[in-house]
């Protein structure tokens, strides 16, 4: 008689409901926090009660400063959630990326590594190692040292154009102004997406020729907000269909657009009987002879991804290094010695010639450290049986990743590890004593391992070429009208870059 009264009383049963509810959600609470295989681990307790704090976070783009404060209250193995842990140790790349004798790989974690929609897998979302070792065989030539040769007119004819249109802008305000107060965000991402658009589907994107953004490059950053916001969505059971229920007909198009775009002109390209040095004359010479095989789908979605990587965090790092090379005068006329004595004109730097400029590669390799461009970490899951990493035991099916902003930050590794100074990377015969110390092992911006970054040579190549030219015709200064900090940009799982406003003034040599 009450069973029934209750439920023909809707206040009632609302009640019920909820506090069941309640006492569900306390009883998950106490078990995730003290009862749990990870309640072992530090961390806060809200965090590992609930996804809610990290999600959060990771959507107002303050997870990396989150990062850094719970690594410093609970040391270098954090508990971040009910499932997932965060490493801040320099053994952690080898152990989580590396290829252990007598260990699993930790593969993906497919929270975060999804295809755009309809896509097959691609070499940088697939969790399968040996899919991911077919199409890095595949790829391989590509991105090998004959082929970057091939591929440095490309790099060079680029770079120089960029150099063209900033001489051309300076010299029409020369009789206004000493020096030109220019964006660089859109000189750098012009130049990143027009090299990797030639080399990726067979023609620039003509950002630099217009001196503007291609439409399909002013819809990236929606992707990237997009792929962080759906990987955030799917912690929770049900959230990715309520997702897309409510993405609005317009954001839905635009994406579905962008993805087509790129499936076109990747088709073209692979249709096109041609041996233009770029990703893909390689790339199918090795199909005809080898057998392994890509499907055009599979071919579609690897290069759409290696569009998206090989240009973003390329630019990147190329706003931190300016940032930093115009915030700091004594470093960039150090360069300029380098790159004085080394060239006497413009067309004597190319990408052969700039390989062995040791203060230069210094000079990236410490902007790749301070300006970390996937600052989120890459998640993977503990294999079932469970492993050790960093000499702690972890349970299978835990996410882990390492944080490589607070590690890059970590006075453990780094001595005055919030400084920009180059010299930590010069030879050791070259270097300060005050770094003798330091951990360079620590700084590992393009992954180690299988799953390491395979466009890794054409990225130091684009960054030396780039930064060389720039520095020898220009000298670089912040402008107080227009203040940058690197600090102040918000990061989600890549950095939200804001625009670079430097004063270029002609250098007279």
């Amino acid at each position: 008689m009450a069973y029934s009264a209750l439920f023909s009383d809707p206040t009632a049963t609302f009640q019920t409901v909820v506090a069941l509810i309640g006492v569900a959600a306390v009883t998950i609470c106490v078990r995730r926090i003290w009862f749990h295989p990870l309640s072992r681990f530090p961390g806060p307790r809200v965090w590992a009660a609930s996804r809610i704090p990290y999600v959060a976070s990771l959507l107002r783009g303050t997870l990396n400063s989150e990062m850094l404060r719970l690594h410093e209250e609970y040391g270098p193995v954090v508990r971040l959630a009910p499932n997932e842990l965060s490493f801040a140790t320099e053994e952690a790349w080898r152990d989580i990326y590396m290829h252990r004798k007598g260990h699993q790989e930790a593969k993906k974690d497919t929270t975060w590594y999804m295809a755009p929609e309809d896509m097959p897998p691609n070499i940088v979302t697939t969790p399968d190692i040996q899919v991911r070792a077919r199409m890095r065989r595949l790829l391989s030539t590509s991105f090998n040292v004959q082929s970057l040769l091939d591929q440095a007119p490309v790099l060079e004819r680029y770079a120089n154009i960029v150099i063209d249109r900033l001489s051309a802008i300076q010299k029409s305000n020369a009789l206004r102004e000493k020096a030109t107060v220019v964006n660089m965000l859109d000189w750098t991402n012009f130049y990143t997406m027009d090299v990797i658009g030639d080399l990726a589907m067979g023609e620039s994107f003509h950002c630099l020729d217009q001196s503007s953004y291609h439409p399909w490059v002013q819809t990236l950053h929606m992707f990237f907000k997009g792929m962080i916001i759906a990987a955030a969505v799917r912690f929770f059971p049900g959230g990715w269909f309520v997702l897309q229920a409510l993405i609005p007909k317009r954001i839905r198009e635009q994406q579905k657009q962008h993805t087509e775009f790129t499936n076109t002109k990747i088709r073209q390209r692979v249709e096109l009987k041609t041996n233009r040095p770029d990703f893909l004359s390689p790339f199918l010479r090795e199909m005809k002879t080898s057998p392994d095989k890509m499907s055009l789908g599979e071919i579609q979605s690897t290069f759409g991804v290696i569009l998206v990587a090989g240009s973003e965090t390329t630019a990147t790092t190329l706003v931190g290094c300016l940032y930093r090379l115009a915030s700091n005068p004594t470093i960039q006329e150090r360069l300029w010695s380098e790159l004085d004595q080394s060239f006497t004109t413009n067309d004597s730097i190319t990408v052969e010639s700039t390989k062995s400029l040791e203060y230069l590669d210094a000079v990236l390799n410490e902007s790749l450290r301070l300006c970390y461009a996937v600052s989120g970490g890459l998640p993977r899951i503990v294999p079932d049986k469970g492993d050790t990493y960093a000499g702690h035991f972890v349970p299978g099916g835990t996410s882990i990743s390492i944080r490589p902003h607070v590690l890059l930050h970590s006075e453990k590794y780094f001595h005055d590890a919030w400084v920009f100074d180059p010299e930590r990377w010069l030879p050791i015969e070259q270097r300060p004593e005050k770094y003798a110390n330091d951990n360079l092992a620590a700084s590992q911006p393009f992954s180690v391992g299988s799953t390491g970054c395979i466009g890794k040579p054409l990225a130091w190549a684009e960054m030396r070429i780039m930064v060389a030219k720039l520095l020898w015709h220009f000298k670089l200064s912040m402008t107080k009208e227009k203040p940058f900090k690197w600090e102040d940009l918000k990061m989600m799982m890549v950095v939200e870059k804001g625009p670079l406003w430097l004063a270029l003034e002609k250098r007279d040599r």
